[in-house]
């Protein structure tokens, strides 16, 4: 799961609006949609994202795992080293 709270939070200390993002900068609006609703987005946006905001990814997108993700990715590295 991603989470843009960071994002969100960048965005108002720099006075930086979903409309001048879709509108000077060229983000799309199905982006913005996406990003609202905690969805993917391309590496080639997240990039652009940092470039306008002056950050690094890990400032913008929080990615969690799910329990049952946790458990297949363990599950998954325990038969790794067998």
């Amino acid at each position: 799961m991603y989470n843009y709270d960071s994002l969100w939070r960048i965005m108002k200390e720099q006075g930086v609006t979903t409309y001048s993002l879709i509108n000077h900068y060229n983000i799309s609006s199905h982006t913005m949609r996406n990003i609202r609703h905690n969805e993917n987005i391309t590496m080639e946006t997240l990039h652009k994202l940092c470039q306008i905001l002056h950050c690094q990814a890990n400032d913008i997108v929080e990615i969690t795992f799910s329990e049952e993700e946790k458990v297949f990715y363990t599950e998954t590295k325990k038969r790794r080293r067998r």
